[in-house]
């Protein structure tokens, strides 16, 4: 392997890894609102209770859409050759990230409600798989641990994508179908947003 290819499989690795503490990251943020809700009421001033609620809704949802980027990233069957990509836990993780986001986006989240409860699930599933993905798959015990020769641990090592490449293909086909179902559904919804959106002013126009 050159010199060029190694650094762009560590590259690729490392900003999968990423990707996977992102999202635990992000679902940490989540079930930490109560903690930031009761700061939030200590403060006297409104602008320092804002920037509380600033500072919390970007680290939260920052930490969300950088994991589903970094996500994106390795959903790909060429990188999925050179890395070790824990399957079918980390692609599917991925979608989780994707459906929470698009929830968080076209509905109100931000209230404790059904949209609310359905992102955080959505959320914890995601850090649950990648959780599982990374420590399963990806990292499990190396040679010198005499566990690595069980039939479990064999198991756990040949859903690596670059040890699978015929389960690599089916994860692929599977997330994608299943990203492209979500991109139609928030598209639709999104036109259908500004045709209402250009009804009501044509109408308060005709007014």
């Amino acid at each position: 392997m050159s010199t060029y290819k190694a650094l762009e499989v560590w590259t690729a690795q490392t900003l999968c890894d990423v990707g996977i503490l992102l999202s635990i990251v992000s679902f940490l943020f989540h079930i930490a609102r109560p903690y930031f809700d009761r700061i939030l009421n200590r403060f006297t001033l409104r602008v320092a209770a804002d920037f509380w609620w600033v500072a919390y809704v970007i680290l939260r949802d920052g930490s969300l859409l950088l994991a589903l980027t970094l996500g994106f990233l390795s959903l790909n069957l060429d990188l999925m050759a050179d890395i070790k990509v824990g399957l079918p836990f980390v692609p599917l993780g991925t979608v989780a990230l994707a459906g929470a986001l698009a929830i968080k986006v076209f509905r109100n989240s931000e209230d404790v409600n059904k949209s609310f409860r359905y992102s955080t699930y959505l959320v914890a599933l995601a850090a649950l798989l990648n959780t599982l993905g990374f420590v399963f798959v990806m990292e499990g015990p190396g040679d010198e641990y005499a566990a690595a020769s069980t039939s479990f641990w064999q198991t756990m090592h040949s859903w690596r994508s670059n040890a699978n490449p015929e389960l690599a293909t089916f994860t692929f086909y599977v997330s994608i179908s299943l990203l492209a179902a979500i991109v139609v559904t928030t598209s639709v919804s999104t036109l259908r947003m500004y045709g209402k959106i250009v009804k009501e002013n044509e109408k308060d126009a005709g007014a």
